[in-house]
């Protein structure tokens, strides 16, 4: 169980570094792990215990568990990293969407 534990967490970190390599809000990556680490700190004494790491990694297994069985295979990592990375483009294209509205805003109350 350990092992499996271990291997999940590696997992979690080296999708959550592949998601957040780029810089999304124009603050750079030691942004996106402060945000990380805030999910991660509970209790907010900008500490995170063995337990806060723990529970907040726990988590994380039961999301990538899709059938409940209490272990996580292959295929289930894969479809949950594919889930994330589609949740991502569409946010982006959300956000791409909102840049050009506010340039074409900006463009029309030039022009008047």
């Amino acid at each position: 169980m350990k092992k499996i534990l271990t291997i999940l967490i590696s997992f979690g970190f080296t999708a959550i570094a592949s998601l957040s390599a780029h810089d999304h809000d124009g603050r750079g990556r030691n942004a996106m792990a402060g945000d990380h680490f805030k999910k991660m700190d509970t209790n907010g004494d900008n500490k995170v215990s063995k337990e806060e790491w723990q529970k907040f990694h726990d988590g994380f297994f039961t999301e990538l568990d899709k059938d409940a069985d209490g272990s996580v295979t292959l295929d289930e990592m894969r479809s949950s990293r594919m889930e994330k990375r589609e949740e991502k483009k569409e946010e982006m294209n959300e956000k791409a969407k909102e840049a050009k509205s506010k340039k074409n805003d900006k463009k029309k109350k030039f022009s008047e």
